[in-house]
């Protein structure tokens, strides 16, 4: 569903490049015209990804947070170009099903211990194809869920999420570790909450980019899901009462000082988590960090030498 969201939008706007292209054309500038309806869909991602990385500048500036400054932000600028492009031009619309999933361990495969993917707002699972690619070719069971409806209430995709986990401990014979990308995380925290029981079903979570706290850009969204991220919302604050008398999985945050979409850096860090900190990423470009790899390979082998089968071989 997600996917052919994405794919219309897509071509809605390539369709209206094209025509104000071609109106350039009718009206004497046939080459503005061409540029336009040629570069007018990666320059839009260019100009939208940079719009947020001045808002982010702007608002540390105004309140006095350290961020990251110069050419490290606009080194991620350039990052969050591409890999926006990448991801909501080509992998989300039209790639979603490129990577299936792998919930079972293959003979001589590293991890025994899967993951679970839960991708953040506006996204499919397509988001997650470089993480993929890289955990099939090492032989790790993973999962990649689909949050959907796209615009609906992140405690309903406790269910999804609780078929992606079961799925995995059946392919496998262990908890799986729960990697979640900025609102993924959310849903990850309203689904162990849901059952106190589902902090055992999983060997870790680790959020990445995720806004704790909340986002102060979600104020301008209008969806379910973003005024739930709001900073102060009443559903963020009937999430941390609900945790309070529930045991948790072990937990690690990567976070960074060039997130354009959570900031500061401190909304997405969780009391009693292992705190990571990446310098100069941008909120994509910090799900595919090696930072946060190094991070998941950790709890990986924590979770391996847990179980006393870290020879990741099924019979």
């Amino acid at each position: 569903m997600t996917a052919r969201w994405l794919r219309l939008l897509l071509l809605a706007q390539v369709s209206l490049l094209v025509l104000l292209g071609g109106a350039l054309a009718w009206s004497g500038h046939p080459g503005a015209g061409l540029l336009l309806a040629v570069l007018g869909l990666p320059l839009g991602h260019g100009l939208f990804t940079g719009l947020h990385m001045a808002l982010q500048a702007a608002w540390s500036a105004r309140h006095g947070v350290p961020a990251c400054r110069g050419w490290p932000r606009w080194r991620a600028w350039l990052s969050e170009w591409w890999l926006s492009l990448r991801a909501f031009a080509w992998q989300q619309p039209w790639r979603e099903q490129a990577c299936p999933d792998q919930p079972f361990v293959r003979q001589g495969a590293r991890n025994r211990t899967g993951v679970v993917l839960v991708h953040g707002h506006f996204c499919n699972r397509a988001f997650w194809t470089p993480l993929m690619r890289n955990l099939d070719a090492q032989g790790t069971p993973f999962a990649a869920v689909n949050l959907e409806p796209l615009p609906g209430d992140i405690s309903a995709y406790g269910a999804i999420i609780d078929s992606a986990v079961e799925r995995l401990r059946a392919g496998t014979g262990c908890a799986p570790v729960l990697l979640a990308h900025s609102m993924g995380g959310l849903a990850a925290r309203a689904w162990l909450a849901a059952a106190p029981e589902n902090a055992g079903r999983v060997a870790g979570l680790i959020t990445i980019g995720t806004p704790h706290a909340g986002a102060w850009i979600a104020r301008f969204a209008t969806s379910i899901n973003a005024s739930q991220m709001r900073p102060g919302s009443p559903w963020l604050l009937a999430l941390q009462a609900r945790e309070a008398g529930f045991a948790q999985p072990p937990r690690g945050c990567v976070a960074s000082d060039c997130d354009q979409l959570v900031y500061p850096e401190d909304a997405a860090w969780l009391a009693g988590a292992e705190r990571v900190h990446v310098r100069g990423a941008g909120h994509i470009a910090l799900a595919f960090h090696p930072v946060t790899r190094q991070c998941l390979q950790r709890f990986l082998d924590h979770a391996d030498a847990c179980s006393g089968r870290a020879d990741g071989v099924v019979a």
